[in-house]
């Protein structure tokens, strides 16, 4: 009886060692390098692309780009075209009887800032030189108001009366003007911006 075949034998194959790196974990480490690898070149390359930085503006200039150009004009042909706005106070506090039966009195103290055409303390000096001509013309203004006033008007926000008397005292400002060229050429139509009561008592 015949043999049969032998069947040959199987090569035994070893398998390779495992790479340095511990099983999985070197693929795994390779792919998370891949990947940072392809962010880093997307955010320093793809991304400044997108996004161009902007540009820096130039610090000589401001505002539309002329400021600057038109304030070295101005500074070379006759200096800066910036108007000063001028505080001024009434030299003497006002005192007057209040209308009513408890016969209150009220005493204030008067100053306003001014609106001029003036460029520098010289000018200023001499707006407020000329401007002192016209005190008691001024301060009848303002005691003219105060006058008028009656106890119940007293309750009233202080503000009503600074902007009233606001308005009584550029009407006086407009005489002023007229009286003397030099405060009609330093100061500005309706000049008085704001009326200020240092203080404002009655009793």
């Amino acid at each position: 009886m015949a043999e049969p075949n032998p069947q040959p034998e199987a090569e035994i194959t070893t398998s390779a060692p495992p790479a340095k790196g511990g099983g999985i974990m070197g693929p795994i480490i390779a792919a998370i390098i891949v990947v940072a690898g392809i962010a880093g070149i997307f955010n320093f390359m793809v991304v400044p692309a997108l996004n161009p930085a902007e540009k820096e503006v130039s610090t000589e200039l401001s505002g539309d780009g002329h400021h600057e150009e038109e304030s070295s004009h101005s500074t070379d042909h006759g200096g800066s075209s910036k108007k000063m706005k001028v505080p001024f106070e009434l030299p003497e506090s006002i005192l007057v009887n209040i209308k009513g039966g408890n016969n209150k009195v009220l005493s204030a103290k008067v100053g306003f800032l001014l609106k001029t055409t003036v460029h520098d303390d010289t000018e200023a000096k001499l707006m407020q030189d000329h401007l002192g001509k016209f005190n008691s013309m001024l301060v009848a203004a303002a005691r003219s108001y105060f006058v008028g006033l009656d106890e119940d008007d007293l309750n009233a926000p202080e503000k009503v009366h600074r902007d009233q008397l606001k308005s009584k005292l550029n009407i006086v400002f407009m005489k002023v003007r007229s009286y003397d060229h030099i405060l009609g050429d330093l100061l500005e139509g309706d000049p008085v911006e704001e009326v200020f009561l240092p203080y404002f008592t009655h009793q």
